[in-house]
């Protein structure tokens, strides 16, 4: 019998048939998806833990309880603006009571002409005439820089314009005006709240801090800021000053305090309190959404996902473009199994915070679950902006090759497993360098193939090197073993795969392609048979046999197994059927069949 030294040649045969079938596996410890086609044969990619590990809420921060609170940012910049604009009102009137005892001494006609230019300034003030106020207290100064009436009174009208030009939505283009007031007078707590205030909206949360903190050590009967204050903390994860924050409120109550309390009991993992909180924040502000969505991270946290569900839709009820509770009910959807719907919420979230990469994440491990590969592949690109962890890459990786782009998945896998250079990652990069060779086989390109399969090689050894009880890395060890034309060493790779996993039609087609690859047909045809008894649906271990019978010349039972494959697959029959008729040479090359072939051969003693 004349012995095929190479596989590819197999490989070309099967070039018209290039069909790559996954079939998806509960998840469990070497949580893997089987890819099995004529073309490449058969390999399996490992998720690192599992293809359906659910995923995980966003947890306080997200849901910021400022500027990205949406109605409830609106509803806490009013609040705070009206804190400032009673101290502005204080202030001023302290000013005016300053201007009534001073004298005025004008032993200069400088100083008289400074003074005469601040109390005009002092007119426009008292007018609302900022600009004009402004304009007299600069020349002021000029005529006397140690003019304190004038260099406090130009303090207060930059102080009144920033505010006016910050407006509700604390525009950060007030910034300068309230740095040149605190230049003009340290002293000024109006300044320092509000520029606070515009760097919170901002999310410059180390700035709001200390402008916050500044203006409460200026003036302490801002008391009420301390609860402002105090969510600043909450949100630059320093819980033990949000506490303090919350011990200098006294006996004040506004629907900041009560957010931070309720916020401060949820850091401390007290869920039964933190949840009678952000009741009781409710029957003071029933139009915040952050309050409904932390009231869902609370029954989150304490499993119990019904009612989390309902709070998160309570708070899109209130502002229907609050991402945060988008992303949470597409968590609960996604570890549900509601796919599509996950995809929806998700794209929610990516729509209304376009740098959310976690969402983006997510909806691409959605898009993955409802094998919308093109669409997974560019969620992948998006979340990888912000993202670089080796569950992300070898995810990705994973996913371009189900659209086989298997130059790119390979640079991906390559990453994950410098990322995490374990006996998975080492075997997904196999994975993908195998079925790169299997392409480039197809595609006539047999350098390319040798090339991939040699890097495959190198990687799938060091991958059972670093965990021999790696079934999938056995196989895919195996499959490159065949594909080099490594028969001997394929089979014996293969019988330590079916020995970690006995029974396993991918791997048992494989060790028949090793051994149709010795020319050993007997046991070519027993592991094919074993296949196909296993499951009668296998049509690649179906076609198998059937070529396998065939070349040992037993016509009549290669033709029974044909007609079985015609009910499952009519195209891979009639390409199996152009074999028996020699217009497909078998296995590439004449295969000479002695006459003491048995029909019937002996199944070998296979490890399982």
């Amino acid at each position: 019998m004349q012995i095929v030294k190479s596989s590819s040649c197999l490989l070309l045969i099967y070039s018209l048939f290039l069909t790559v079938v996954p079939m998806s596996r509960p998840a469990a410890a070497q949580d893997f998806v089987e890819s099995n086609s004529l073309a490449g044969g058969g390999s399996a990619f490992v998720f690192r833990g599992s293809k359906s590990k659910p995923q995980a809420a966003a947890g306080i921060g997200y849901a910021s309880s400022g500027e990205g609170a949406g109605g409830a940012g609106r509803a806490r910049r009013a609040r705070t603006n009206a804190q400032i604009a009673a101290a502005a009102k204080k202030r001023r009137a302290a000013a005016a009571l300053a201007r009534k005892k001073a004298i005025i001494a004008a032993a200069n006609k400088k100083i008289q002409l400074s003074n005469t230019l601040t109390a005009k300034a002092e007119k426009a003030m008292d007018a609302d005439q900022t600009d004009a106020a402004i304009t007299d207290f600069r020349a002021a100064l000029v005529q006397n820089p140690k003019n304190t009436r004038a260099s406090n009174g130009l303090s207060d009208a930059l102080t009144d314009k920033g505010v006016a030009l910050a407006g509700e939505t604390n525009s950060f283009a007030a910034v300068p005006l309230f740095e040149e007031a605190i230049k003009l007078d340290p002293k000024n707590d109006v300044a320092y709240a509000k520029l606070g205030a515009v760097y919170d909206t901002a999310g410059q949360k180390d700035k709001a801090v200390a402008n916050y903190e500044k203006a409460i050590a200026i003036n302490p009967e801002l008391a009420e800021l301390q609860g402002t204050l105090g969510l600043a903390y909450i949100e630059n994860g320093e819980v033990a000053k949000a506490e303090a924050a919350l011990a200098k409120t006294g006996a004040a109550d506004t629907v900041d305090i009560r957010t931070l309390r309720a916020l401060v009991l949820f850091k401390q993992n007290k869920n039964q309190e933190a949840l009678a909180a952000f009741d009781g924040l409710l029957e003071m502000d029933q139009r915040n959404p952050a309050t409904q969505y932390y009231r869902g991270q609370v029954y989150t946290r304490m499993d119990n996902s019904s009612l989390a569900l309902a709070a998160y839709k309570k708070a899109l009820e209130v502002d229907p473009n609050y991402a945060p509770a988008h992303y949470e009910i597409g968590v609960i959807q996604y570890n549900s199994g509601k796919y599509n719907d996950a995809v929806a919420s998700y794209q929610a979230v990516t729509a209304a915070d376009p740098k959310n990469y976690q969402a983006h994440y997510n909806l691409a491990s959605s898009y993955r679950q409802l094998e919308k590969f093109p669409e997974a592949n560019a969620s992948y690109k998006l979340a990888s902006e912000g993202i670089k962890t080796a569950d992300l890459y070898s995810e990705w990786g994973y996913c371009l090759g189900k659209v086989n782009d298997w130059n790119t998945s390979v640079a991906r896998l390559q990453t994950a497993k410098e990322l995490s250079p374990t006996a998975i990652d080492n075997s997904n990069v196999g994975w993908a360098y195998y079925n790169s060779g299997a392409a480039k086989t197809v595609a006539k390109d047999t350098e390319g193939a040798k090339a991939d399969y040699a890097a495959g090689k190198v990687v799938l050894l060091k991958a059972v090197e670093l965990d021999p009880n790696l079934a999938a890395a056995q196989l895919n060890l195996g499959s490159t073993h065949n594909g080099l034309g490594e028969f001997q060493l394929a089979v014996n790779v293969l019988n330590i795969a079916l020995g970690l996993r006995s029974n396993w039609g991918l791997a048992m087609n494989q060790l028949g392609v090793g051994f149709r690859g010795l020319g050993d047909l007997t046991n070519a045809v027993a592991t094919f048979k074993r296949v196909v008894d296993l499951n009668g649906s296998d049509k690649f271990g179906l076609f198998n046999l059937g070529e396998a019978y065939n070349a040992s010349g037993n016509k009549k039972e290669a033709k029974k197994i044909n007609d079985r494959l015609k009910k499952l697959d009519p195209a891979m029959a009639s390409m199996l059927n152009d074999i028996f008729d020699g217009k497909i040479p078998t296995m590439g090359v004449p295969v000479k069949v002695p006459v003491n072939v048995p029909k019937v051969p002996k199944v070998p003693k296979l490890p399982y």
